[in-house]
């Protein structure tokens, strides 16, 4: 019993240093930003945002528009490799002539793919979208959050 008592005090002296230790690190506070200041930066960034964003759109629209260019094109070119492959078996009468019209077609298909490769790699890589901006201040609105959660909780009278 006495060993419980000396290892309770210990305790007790142990929690108290510890948090004396963090309570005077934490006795130091941050300067905030006065609300009307981060509010006009705030609403400087977020216009920034939309500017940023509308440039984005518009470049993934262009981009769109390229790519539908460059898959139209391949297929014209699969399909063209492959109408004149058949138009040309129809006069083949020897399996050489017709292995010779296979490998053609198979050359034209393979040229149209690397075309198409590097037409894509031409573009360029995809562009990063833009960040939105964090608002000031979001204690405040996760304070809000959790009192409508516990207004949920209560019931109506």
């Amino acid at each position: 019993m006495r060993k419980g008592k000396e290892l309770a005090g210990i305790t007790l002296l142990t929690c108290s240093i510890v948090s004396s230790g963090f309570s005077a690190a934490q006795a130091d506070p941050t300067p905030s930003p006065s609300p009307s200041a981060s509010a006009d930066t705030y609403k400087s960034a977020q216009e920034q945002f939309k500017r940023e964003r509308d440039a984005y759109m518009q470049v993934l629209r262009e981009r769109d528009f390229k790519m539908r260019v460059i898959n139209m094109n391949f297929k014209t070119a699969v399909d063209k490799a492959t109408s004149d492959a058949r138009f040309a078996m129809l006069n083949a009468l020897t399996p050489e002539q017709k292995n010779a019209i296979a490998a053609a077609r198979r050359n034209a298909i393979a040229q149209a793919i690397t075309l198409r490769d590097s037409a894509i790699l031409a573009l360029g890589p995809i562009p990063a979208p833009p960040v939105k901006p964090e608002k000031y201040g979001h204690e405040k609105s996760e304070l809000k959050v959790e009192s409508k959660m516990d207004q949920k909780g209560k019931q109506k009278r």
